[in-house]
């Protein structure tokens, strides 16, 4: 997780590229955890990359640079297509409006976490899990048994905190099992790094407006320059390149608006969908030079 300056009115993005060196012992799972991004993420950054076995010395891209999705700017906004959770704090008399940005894991294919608008109603620390039939019948059928009520203690999914919404049976929890952060492994809830929901439960109060999104295809500037940031289909989902493409058109236009005689590079645009590298990429009018950003500006990544 990271915490940023909210970017200034007419700049949509955050963070920065960063690049790491892999450890003979490493593993793209690994380096996710390490640096508190999530696998799915990190696994399209480096198509290239071997996930199991990148090398020592490898240079490994990490994920650490966003477009903010296409909603309010405010509260919890999930945006399931890149496993993310966005949580915007407003400027208070002792620190500016922030955004910080964490790494999830969602709901698998046949239990996608829902797209909707809610609310948090009640938070617990030390939960208990109450698995609801359908769970237990699918445990009961793979062989193992899973009991009606799950205790706090680390055998618990929920970890050791957790955001209960209006949207009955769907939480923003902790986990027993943070090497999963990143992948579409639950049965529906929003899975954080135990940090990360420690961080934000602090912050978040009872009330709080969740925004559930899926945007694969994001567009923004910064600086004056348009940035476009495509991501691969998740499981279960079935859009062709084609589909991403026109979808990406859409966003352009919709972000573009009324800049009259604004130029884009639609073969830049296209080589974004192929690569589907969910790493911003600009398109126009003109591109910085290397090294150049003008994105909101960090104030750290969290212990």
């Amino acid at each position: 997780m990271a915490l940023y300056q909210m970017p200034v009115e007419g700049d949509d993005l955050v963070g920065r590229p960063r690049v790491v060196v892999a450890a003979e012992e490493d593993t793209l799972v690994r380096i996710a955890r390490r640096h508190r991004t999530g696998y799915g993420v990190i696994r399209e950054a480096n198509p290239a990359v071997d996930s199991w076995l990148p090398g020592e010395g490898t240079s490994v891209v990490l994920p650490t640079w966003h477009i903010l999705p296409q909603a309010n700017r405010e509260g919890i906004v999930i945006n399931t297509a890149e496993l993310r959770l966005y949580h915007f704090e407003p400027a208070s008399a002792d620190r500016v409006a922030t955004v910080g940005v964490y790494a999830i894991s969602i709901g698998r294919d046949g239990r996608e976490t829902p797209l909707a608008t809610a609310e948090v109603t009640r938070k617990a620390r030390d939960p208990t899990w109450y698995p609801p039939e359908s769970i237990r019948r699918e445990r009961s059928q793979q062989g193992q048994v899973l009991p009606q009520v799950v205790p706090p203690g680390p055998d618990n999914p929920l970890g050791t905190r957790a955001l209960y919404l209006n949207l009955p049976s769907y939480l923003i929890h902790g986990t027993n099992r943070p090497m999963g952060i990143g992948m579409q492994v639950t049965a529906g809830c929003v899975r954080m790094y135990p940090e990360d929901i420690d961080y934000i439960f602090a912050r978040v109060p009872v009330g709080t407006k969740v925004q559930i999104v899926h945007q694969p295809v994001k567009a923004g500037f910064s600086g004056g320059v348009l940035y476009v940031e495509v991501h691969d289909p998740l499981e279960g989902v079935t859009d062709t390149r084609e589909e991403r493409m026109q979808a990406l058109r859409e966003a352009i236009a919709q972000t573009v608006g009324d800049r009259s005689g604004f130029r884009v590079d639609w073969d830049l645009a296209e080589l974004a969908v192929i690569e589907s590298s969910g790493i911003p990429v600009p398109v126009g009018p003109d591109h910085p030079g290397s090294g150049t950003f003008a994105g909101g500006a960090a104030i750290g990544t969290l212990p």
